[in-house]
């Protein structure tokens, strides 16, 4: 979730129409709501998780150093540690091939049944490798779908460091609040996608970003062993805690009743230091000329004739002064543009800006990467250096949440 959006713009250089991000946004997961559960729900056990890996649907190439076990259709396949299997969609099923370094890969079986691919060791899915075991099946008018079934704490092994990225001694304190926020979240997407054989997807702009054992550090693992089985509550549920890269200062509100906007300072003091501040995403500046904006408008509104802009106002909310509609005066009457969709159109950092149009350039001053919702992953950083527990950087972005143990 921390890398929302990478921005594709430089301080100073203008944007074309061609630099420019535009289609159909899918507002990012982190914003969907997702049915918490009880904790007696999981009677004091550790679950497991499925997670669909970006892989493709041809030619998925699978192996081990300390060989395969592949089963389908009650049958079962060993694979040497030489060997590697080939899977493929293939008319509604799913084609295994097997193959070594001396022999091109031969079919073994096509199967409309799921393929259980596992192994004393890690596996390898197309040059990254796994913890657990790799399924594959075909869902009708999807195509052959690739995923990874593991245990949660095997699975955040994989996410931690890849979503707060870089992990130091002296921010390990953070790196344990990114824990708790990560396996809390997850455990409110497990009700998500039912039926579909899996519940998650291993990119950040679905869910969280997940890369597998090869992305695990030891910092990174200790952190999630330390913390194990402890997750963020509200009114006796698991709560969605949503995190982002930096926050600008202040926090955004979220669409639960938990997620409330804070001045990432101190004692939450307005005026004060944030602790993000020192990040190079607290602030930013970019150029997009006003050819490009009207450009955008023509494609969002599906027109063929670009209106011409002669003016504009932005409505923010209240708390955190984000933007929450771009509305826009035009020759062809006013067009009003949804905050998030504008900033994801435009690859902008985050919708806590300010926008000026002078001599056909939009000039934007903006703070913050990320939605803004929950925990600052920047100020979580910082605050680890000052010599923050993990507990205090959790309430200090959770209020509201109090940390429990399920198991």
């Amino acid at each position: 979730m921390k890398r929302l959006f990478w921005a594709p713009f430089h301080q100073g250089k203008i944007i074309g129409f061609n630099d420019l991000v535009i289609g159909v946004v899918i507002f990012l997961a982190c914003y969907h709501y997702s049915a918490p559960k009880k904790p007696e729900a999981f009677n004091g056990q550790e679950v497991f998780v499925r997670v669909r890996l970006s892989v493709g649907q041809q030619g998925v190439r699978v192996k081990s150093a300390q060989g395969l076990v592949v089963v389908t259709d009650g049958v079962q396949r060993q694979v040497s540690d030489k060997g590697f299997v080939v899977l493929d969609q293939d008319n509604g099923r799913v084609a295994v091939r097997i193959g070594d370094a001396q022999n091109t890969p031969e079919l073994w079986r096509r199967s409309k049944d799921t393929i259980v691919i596992s192994s004393s060791g890690l596996i390898d899915v197309q040059g990254r490798r796994y913890r657990g075991e790799i399924r594959a099946f075909i869902i009708p008018d999807t195509g052959m779908v690739v995923v990874n079934r593991l245990n949660l704490e095997q699975y955040l092994y994989g996410v931690v460091p890849a979503e707060i990225g870089p992990i130091k001694p002296e921010t390990f304190e953070a790196v344990k609040a990114q824990a708790v926020a990560a396996r809390s979240f997850t455990l409110t997407r497990l009700t998500r996608r039912q039926g579909l054989g899996y519940e998650l997807y291993d990119s950040y702009l679905r869910d969280q970003e997940y890369q597998g054992a090869d992305r695990e550090v030891v910092l990174g693992n200790k952190a999630v062993d330390e913390t194990r089985g402890e997750v963020l509550i509200y009114n006796d549920e698991v709560a969605m805690a949503l995190y982002h890269g930096n926050c600008g200062g202040v926090t955004a509100d979220g669409s639960e009743p938990y997620l409330k906007s804070v001045f990432d300072t101190p004692v939450n003091r307005s005026g004060a230091e944030p602790f993000c501040a020192l990040s190079s995403n607290f602030s930013w500046r970019c150029t997009v000329s006003q050819d490009s904006i009207e450009r955008l408008l023509m494609k969002l509104k599906g027109w063929k004739i670009k209106p011409r802009v002669r003016g504009f106002s932005l409505e923010k909310d209240r708390g955190a002064k984000r933007v929450k509609k771009v509305r826009f005066q035009t020759d062809r009457g006013e067009i009003i543009v949804d905050g998030s969709e504008f900033r994801f159109a435009l690859g902008l950092k985050s919708t806590f800006f300010q926008m000026k149009l002078h001599a056909r350039r939009f000039n934007f001053e903006g703070r913050g990467w990320g939605h803004g919702v929950g925990l600052c992953q920047d100020g979580a950083i910082e605050m680890a250096r000052k010599g923050y527990h993990y507990r205090q950087i959790l309430n200090h972005y959770y209020p509201a949440l109090r940390i429990k143990k399920l198991y």
